[in-house]
């Protein structure tokens, strides 16, 4: 397959406070934005410009993803990446794995391994625009003979924001137990995060943000509470030294509210959202001859409940979603000297129900995704492979409901089709010395893609629709090279051509007097798709000068993207070069107690006040006396932070 691992030492480096997306963020092909500007709080992660509702999370196999619309908010459960052992991005269609189907592509995060020894660590950072944190852990060890071993942190992280009222506090509580014998492994794993903010998902046209780069159309009132819970049990008996079986059980539940002013700011409403989702599963993994074999089976019930209130008057609405889900794998391995060959296949079922003042019939799919792959070792320095995967995934609930929280009318759950893609994966993998190299071709042919219009619903929800036919295309790189013994340069970034072969774009039809008048549509020919930048790349240089002194350089470019899948003039993201600078001191040299480093993180360094990474558009049309109308619209931009610092002091005892 097409990927990258990231080891535990990287996280840590990158983890100062911000989510999951900005740790990802120079990762080939990855880009993220955040509402706060900071990376803090609400923060997403796209992948070959692909947005995160399409990307299948999950943390020690466990999907991650909330199953309704395929979201998922690290702001619910901050600083993971404390608790994260290690994390795998997958491109493309990727493994069979639980939850979703990966199809951007998915992001698998292993827990943290516990240790053999009694440890304690701890982690203080201060920064720019209020940001603050503590965040300490304790590992027990093995515990006497009992073979069990037990890991806590919690955590607790604020900001003020670099938007204005877009303040967010967070904690977090991760905790751990495990046993290991002769006979096999059982391991416990879960978390308990809060989140209270002021909301700031509401981008914001140009020149605004040219008269105040921080601006915030929503108010202090609109704001958010939160909290999210999850637990996983997971134990694998060895039943030969060639055969295990596994068995997993889990529950993910969230729950809380936010609230948002109507338009004439007469009524401020709170939109309260419950959900929990439980699921299972079993893994058989064994050995025939040469042949590898795993086969797999998972099942999951989610259900969810919405609520619109007027803050201080009456209940406007309550409606409740349930989705279903059953899938099984096969999954095939076979090494033959220098060939490594796979295959995978899985079953997918999947059903969605509504209930509320409006009577929806309920809508189920089943799909079939096979996946088949070759790896040459060409020399023990040099290998080659190919992929090909075909996966296909229902829409969202938003999707069906064309991104109404409570349904209006009655809605055909059929009307949106569910979206395939067929990807081919070749690439190849080069070491020599210190130089090794990751390069990898892509196509991705999509059929009914379920698109982004570049619109929004009224809280907030970006609207889609499915397109006949369209692909990505691209070269992804992954290029280290150990310079000399303390210098390191890396170089990863992603260039791309993208394409949809026929948009239909609807518009609203203002008059003269600008009064509106109805809608009207066009269709577009070969146009490129939403927020999917042909360029974006990373080169980051790390050295160390001294024993005890480590720098660090990191320069980002990205190129524009549209906002719309018209490719309208001027409504475009633009292109953006961002510089940061780094400096890591190792104090235990000098201070004999708790092994201190202290890291200065120095943000966009060259203040440049145009990152604007992401936005969406308002597209209508004028029509005059004479009945011609002229298409005309506004971009609408998610502003990243100017220069910021941020101080971190490591404890480990």
């Amino acid at each position: 397959m097409t990927k990258t691992d990231v080891s535990r030492e990287e996280i840590a480096e990158k983890n100062v406070g911000q989510e999951m997306p900005a740790l990802l963020a120079d990762l080939p092909s990855m880009t993220y934005y955040s509402d706060t500007g900071l990376g803090n709080g609400y923060a997403y992660v796209s992948m070959r410009g692909i947005g995160p509702t399409r990307i299948n999370f999950t943390l020690d196999g466990v999907p991650l993803n909330e199953p309704e619309d395929g979201t998922l908010y690290f702001v619910d459960f901050a600083d993971l990446g404390s608790s994260v052992e290690s994390l795998q991005v997958q491109r493309g269609v990727g493994t069979s794995a639980a939850g979703v189907a990966s199809f951007a592509g998915s992001v698998n995060f292993a827990s943290l391994d516990l240790a053999e020894s009694t440890g304690t660590t701890a982690r203080f950072s201060l920064g720019s625009f209020g940001a603050q944190r503590a965040t300490a852990g304790f590992q027990s060890g093995r515990l006497g003979a009992s073979g069990l071993k037990a890991y806590v942190r919690g955590s607790y992280q604020a900001t003020d924001g670099f938007r204005e009222n877009s303040a967010i506090q967070q904690t977090s509580v991760y905790a751990g137990l495990s046993h290991e014998s002769e006979q096999g492994y059982f391991k416990l794993f879960g978390f308990l995060g809060r989140e209270k903010s002021q909301s700031a998902y509401y981008a914001v046209e140009p020149e605004v943000l040219e008269a105040n780069i921080r601006f915030n159309p929503l108010t202090p009132d609109d704001r958010d509470r939160f909290g999210q819970q999850f637990v996983e049990a997971q134990y694998t008996r060895f039943l030969s030294e060639t055969t295990s079986l596994a068995g997993q059980v889990f529950v993910n539940d969230a729950g809380g509210w936010y609230r948002l002013w109507n338009s004439g700011k007469t009524a401020l409403r709170e939109y309260g959202l419950d959900w929990t989702n439980l699921g299972a599963s079993l893994t058989y993994k064994t050995l025939l001859g040469p042949l590898g074999l795993t086969w797999g089976v998972q099942g999951s019930d989610f259900g969810s409940t919405r609520t619109r209130d007027i803050v201080g008057g009456e209940r406007s609405y309550v409606n409740d979603g349930n989705k279903s889900e059953a899938s099984t794998f096969v999954k095939l391995a076979r090494d033959s000297g220098p060939w490594h060959f796979y295959a995978d296949a899985q079953l997918r079922w999947a059903r969605f129900r509504y209930e509320g003042s409006v009577d929806l019939e309920p809508v189920s799919w089943t799909f079939f995704n096979p996946k088949l792959g070759v790896r040459r070792d060409v020399g023990k320095d040099l290998s080659v492979y190919a992929s090909a995967g075909l996966t296909s995934r229902e829409p969202g609930r938003g999707d069906l409901l064309l991104g109404e929280e409570n349904a209006s009318v009655v809605h055909d759950l059929t009307a949106v089709k569910p979206e395939k893609v067929l990807a081919v994966e070749l690439g190849t993998a080069w070491k020599s010395g210190p130089f090794s190299a990751q390069l990898n071709l892509y196509d991705m042919e999509f059929r009914d893609e379920i698109a982004l219009t570049g619109e929004q619903s009224e809280v907030g929800l970006s609207i889609r629709r499915n397109a006949d036919s369209s692909f990505r295309r691209g070269l992804e790189w992954d290029v280290n090279w150990q310079l000399r013994k303390a210098i390191a340069v890396r170089f990863t970034g992603n260039w791309s051509w993208n394409r949809i072969r026929s948009w239909t774009q609807f518009y609203d039809v203002y008059d003269e007097a600008g009064e509106w008048t109805g809608t009207t549509s066009r269709t577009f020919e070969d146009v490129e798709p939403v927020l999917s930048p042909p360029f974006a790349g990373s080169l980051m240089v790390e050295g160390s000068p001294l024993p005890w002194l480590t720098l660090g350089a990191t320069t980002r470019y990205v190129a524009a993207s549209w906002l719309d899948n018209t490719n309208a003039q001027g409504i475009a993201t633009p292109a953006w070069w961002k510089v940061d600078l780094s400096a890591n001191v190792d104090l235990s040299r000098f201070v004999k107690v708790g092994n201190p480093r202290v890291r200065l993180l120095v943000d966009n360094v060259l203040d440049d006040r145009r990152i604007w990474p992401n936005g969406y558009s308002y597209l209508y049309a004028t029509r005059d006396g004479a009945g011609t109308e002229t298409l005309a619209g506004v971009p609408y931009f998610f502003p990243m932070a100017t220069r910021n610092v941020t101080v971190v002091l490591d404890l480990g005892f």
